[in-house]
């Protein structure tokens, strides 16, 4: 029954015209500024560590207009403890590929992140090694969206069904003023049990909207 309604809904949204005989679903498609494919999550003693793919707009930034899209593979690692490295490096192994290079450090998160700028599959075999001038700490990476039954696809034709008529105010001559957001969110404190889809539509004008959706369920959680 929850995928007959699942169902049910993205038809709706799929014949729900903002103008000119364009779909809400087919505006935001064309305005896709990021969407998160899947993720990975592992840790040891001394690190938690995710790497997430996808593609985005190059250049990124968020101001409600979209630009050309890129593939990117973010690594994200944070330490447990404050005393962490501002300086590393990784090899990170994905099936029979190897990665390797610098870290940044993120002062904002307090973070070590990279981009490898590849898509990988969601069951695609992954470990990373993160080196120091003091050791090297190596950890697995399990695939944490192979299992949701909702996808990015299905999350924003929810989204869209959920905002309802709130997605006239980022379109004008058939056109959307805004671009698109389909992300995985999670708590890099937690143990990487909960993981959302946060689907939203940033307008040219600073407007935001946001819903944030349950990936096994197809619940929303919350909307803004």
């Amino acid at each position: 029954m929850k995928k007959i309604i699942l169902a049910v809904a993205a038809i709706v949204v799929a014949f729900t015209f903002c103008g000119c005989g364009i779909s809400k679903t087919d505006l935001a498609l064309q305005n896709m500024a990021e969407v998160r494919y899947n993720i990975f999550a592992g840790e040891n003693n001394v690190y938690v560590a995710t790497f997430m793919s996808g593609k985005r707009e190059s250049p990124y930034v968020v101001n409600g207009i979209c630009e050309k899209q890129v593939e990117f593979g973010m690594i994200t690692v944070k330490y447990k403890s404050s005393d962490m490295p501002t300086v590393a490096q990784y090899e990170l192994n994905v099936g029979d590929n190897l990665y390797k290079g610098n870290l940044e450090y993120n002062n904002y998160e307090s973070t070590l992140m990279v981009d490898i700028q590849k898509v990988v599959s969601d069951d695609a075999k992954i470990s990373l090694k993160v080196i120091t001038d003091t050791d090297e700490q190596t950890c697995t990476l399990e695939p944490k969206t192979k299992g949701m039954e909702i996808t990015w696809r299905t999350a924003l034709d929810i989204a869209l069904e959920s905002l309802g008529d709130e997605v006239k105010a980022y379109v004008s001559k058939g056109k959307m003023n805004g671009e698109v957001y389909v992300k995985i969110i999670t708590d890099l404190n937690s143990n990487f049990d909960d993981y959302y889809w946060y689907v939203s539509i940033v307008g040219t004008n600073g407007k935001t909207s946001g819903v944030i959706i349950n990936p096994q369920s197809g619940e929303v959680i919350a909307k803004k």
